[in-house]
């Protein structure tokens, strides 16, 4: 009983902020997905009204094709280059540890610099352009084409989310003992055969969580929307969670936006059942 309460007590603090700062705010914007609600007036129960206008809206389809879209390009790209980022530098080499680092480097850049920096580099006289020039092709509509600017915004996410997620593969790949590659090597094992065999089976937990983190950030992406293209152009790079910023902050109707968040929560938690469905199937399976 003792042990109990001091257990309690220590959690206490954490279940206050989840209280404070998640739980209650996500009922607030249940409640309001249901009214109608403009700050400067009380909120109006309307009932399905907001679900109703989201399901016959065209940018709200626009908005969702850009998000899957989006998720599409970043999640098997973050989830498969940093996995074998992290294998490269997983390496006993000399200097090994300034290349973790100079991987690493572009998640300590803020995302707000990221985008500015990116921006310029995209530009029609950028420097990304003017190499090009130099082999002789014509320069690149980076962000300002509906069709490449959804693009260059998964390269920005790429560039900068991989360090992050190849230091997790990196922590997996490090409780692996060695002796299992030396026994691979002594069968014959190449390094291909060494990882698929070895290394792919024995840290599929954390290549799920990657998946499932890099999932959720791909789909709550916004400032790179917002600084990069500001949702343009013609909202080819306007996703569900810009859309909740435009209507909220822009529109002032959080009523509307609020139903927009709650259908994006929707989404993100059916994707991230069926992850795990899949990954129980895969356990099972073996």
């Amino acid at each position: 009983m003792y042990k109990e309460r001091h257990a309690w007590l220590f959690l206490s603090p954490a279940a206050i902020l989840l209280l404070l700062f998640s739980l209650i705010p996500i009922g607030w914007v249940i409640y309001l997905s249901f009214t109608s609600y403009n700050v400067f007036t009380p909120p109006e129960f309307v009932g399905l009204e907001n679900y109703k206008q989201a399901f016959d809206d065209g940018d709200f389809w626009k908005a969702l094709k850009n998000t899957f879209y989006y998720w599409i390009m970043v999640t098997p790209a973050i989830t498969i280059i940093s996995l074998f980022l992290a294998i490269l530098v997983n390496q006993k080499l000399m200097g090994i540890k300034m290349y973790r680092l100079a991987f690493y480097f572009p998640v300590l850049v803020s995302v707000v610099i990221t985008a500015l920096l990116w921006k310029w580099m995209f530009a029609s006289e950028g420097l990304l352009n003017y190499l090009i020039s130099l082999i002789g092709l014509d320069a690149i509509p980076w962000l300002t084409s509906e069709d490449t600017a959804m693009i260059s915004i998964a390269i920005v996410t790429v560039w900068q989310g991989i360090g992050y997620y190849m230091i997790i593969y990196l922590a997996g790949l490090q409780a692996i003992s060695p002796q299992l590659y030396e026994a691979a090597e002594i069968d014959g094992a190449g390094f291909w055969r060494k990882h698929m065999s070895i290394t792919f089976p024995l840290i599929r937990p954390i290549i799920f969580f990657v998946t499932v983190i890099s999932t959720m950030g791909a789909f709550k992406e916004f400032t790179l929307m917002l600084v990069m293209t500001g949702g343009g152009p013609l909202k080819s790079t306007t996703t569900l969670v810009y859309m909740v910023y435009q209507e909220a902050f822009e529109n002032i109707n959080f009523g509307y936006a609020s139903a927009i968040a709650v259908l994006l929560f929707i989404v993100i938690l059916v994707i991230t059942i069926l992850n795990m469905l899949a990954q129980d199937r895969k356990d099972q399976s073996t």
